[in-house]
């Protein structure tokens, strides 16, 4: 309607740690989806990405830890161990 609103603009949150997790006992899709949902349902966490034996994700350290991550995919049935 030209009344001089700006749509704010979507930023980088610096503060997010980036976290690579190898991922054992994955073998199919269903695996995948499983490590997928027990990961988005971590307060803090964005799911980059879940294939057959690894995630990325990012973690808000103010909301969760490396430890609740590693839980997570554990509570799923999977183990979990960050990517050194």
């Amino acid at each position: 309607t030209g009344r001089g609103y700006v749509r704010p603009q979507r930023t980088v949150d610096v503060h997010m740690q980036q976290l690579e997790l190898d991922v054992k006992g994955m073998s199919c899709g269903h695996c995948v989806r499983a490590v997928e949902k027990a990961l988005q349902e971590v307060d803090g966490v964005r799911v980059k990405s879940v294939v057959i034996g690894a995630a990325s994700v990012e973690i808000d350290p103010s909301r969760a830890s490396v430890g609740d991550v590693i839980d997570a995919v554990s509570d799923a049935g999977y183990v979990a161990e960050e990517k050194v």
